[in-house]
Formats: structure tokens, C-alpha cells, sequence
């Protein structure tokens, strides 16, 4: 992401609690990488203009995710903008995999969230909503696939074929859920939520 926007013109830094692995790519395109843990360390930014802030609050422990969004509010401007998406635990493919008797929440994450839940979030942090809205990227593409497959798939029957092609359980559970996720978008799998700075946080220790 941070690589994309780079290419597109803009003025971009790069915050990772663990960036050595991509030092080497992230000098390559030009990026400013910023070691820090956003649960722990102070975000060293200042005055920016837009928070990127993808697919991140699901890897936090709950009890920090209020300080860290009102961390990245203090690094904004007065109207800068906060651009978070994060995965709908009320999606139809969450519910599909609980009713199986599987986890639903991705292994690597500690926490998934509703709309409701994180519209509460970042307004409590001072930011102003612009859109909110469920997306069907991860419906029709965060599959079981090879390489090769990924570039090809742009709508339904891609993803049937690549469900023939390799019938896993996650496969299976997209092509079925997918044209009722068309129908009703809040079973949709990804929450993506545009927002603007309003004002200032009132900083809250953490006990």
C-alpha cells in the first residue's frame, strides 16, 4: 500500500513495529519507514495530511486501540483525513465458518469488529465521519488460489471456476455466500470508513 501510493505521487511514511525485513524494498520506492509500536511508542509524525490505516486495529489488543486512534489523530492536521478498513465480523462468510465449528476471527488477529463498533471507535477519537460503507474486494478475492489465478478473477464466475479448479472450505464458502453478500452488503467482509480530524482528543491515561 504504502508502495502504491508512493508511485502515485504522494509524500508517503511508513509506520511498522518491526520494519527491518522491508527496509530494503521500502529505500528502493523511497519511503520513509517509522520504527514504532502503536500500542507502546509515541507515533513520531506530525501535521499530516491522511492516516492510511489498513486492516491494523484487528491486530490490537483491545485496550489499546482508543489511545492509538487518538495517537493518529494528534499526527493529523485539523481536517486531515483517517482511512481505516478492517474485516466485518458480522460477515456471512464469519457466520458460515462458526456455524462449521470454526474460529472466525482470522488466526493472526485478536479482535474483529462491526460497523457499529468501529464508528463508536473512531468517533470517540475525534474524528468526523465522511462514508462508511462494506466492501466486496475480500469476498471475491481473499481465496484459496495460486499466484497465477489472482489477476484473472474479477467477478462470480471467476470465482466459481477457481472454486472447481481448488474446492477448499474457504472457496466453497465464498461462492456460496457471494451473491447474497451482492444482495445485502452488510454481510459483506470488509468495513472501510473514510473520517476527518474535528478536533483535538483529550489525551487518557492508561491504567
Amino acid at each position: 500500500m504504502s508502495f502504491a501510493l508512493k508511485r502515485m505521487g504522494y509524500n508517503v511514511v511508513a509506520i511498522d513495529a518491526e520494519p527491518d525485513p522491508y527496509l530494503g524494498i521500502a529505500e528502493s520506492y523511497g519511503v520513509d519507514v517509522v520504527k514504532c509500536d502503536l500500542e507502546r511508542d509515541k507515533l513520531k509524525v506530525a501535521n499530516a495530511d491522511c492516516a492510511v490505516f489498513t486492516e491494523v486495529l484487528g491486530h490490537m489488543h483491545y485496550y489499546y486501540v482508543p489511545s492509538v486512534l487518538e495517537k493518529i489523530n494528534r499526527a493529523l492536521k485539523t481536517r486531515g483525513h483517517l482511512i481505516p478498513t478492517t474485516p466485518n465480523i458480522a460477515s456471512l462468510f464469519r457466520r458460515l465458518k462458526l456455524l462449521l465449528g470454526k474460529q472466525p476471527i482470522y488466526r493472526r488477529h485478536v479482535r474483529e469488529y462491526t460497523m457499529e463498533e468501529d464508528l463508536e471507535l473512531i468517533k470517540g477519537a475525534g474524528f468526523n465521519m465522511v462514508e462508511s460503507y462494506y466492501s466486496l474486494i475480500s469476498d471475491s478475492t481473499y481465496i484459496n488460489a495460486i499466484q497465477e489465478d489472482y489477476p484473472g478473477i474479477r467477478d462470480y464466475k471467476d470465482l466459481i471456476r477457481i472454486t472447481f479448479k481448488r474446492p477448499t472450505t474457504t472457496n466453497i464458502l465464498k461462492t456460496l455466500a457471494y451473491p447474497l453478500v451482492k444482495l445485502k452488503p452488510s454481510l459483506r467482509q470488509s468495513i472501510i470508513i473514510i473520517a476527518t480530524k474535528l478536533k483535538e482528543p483529550i489525551l487518557r491515561a492508561l491504567k
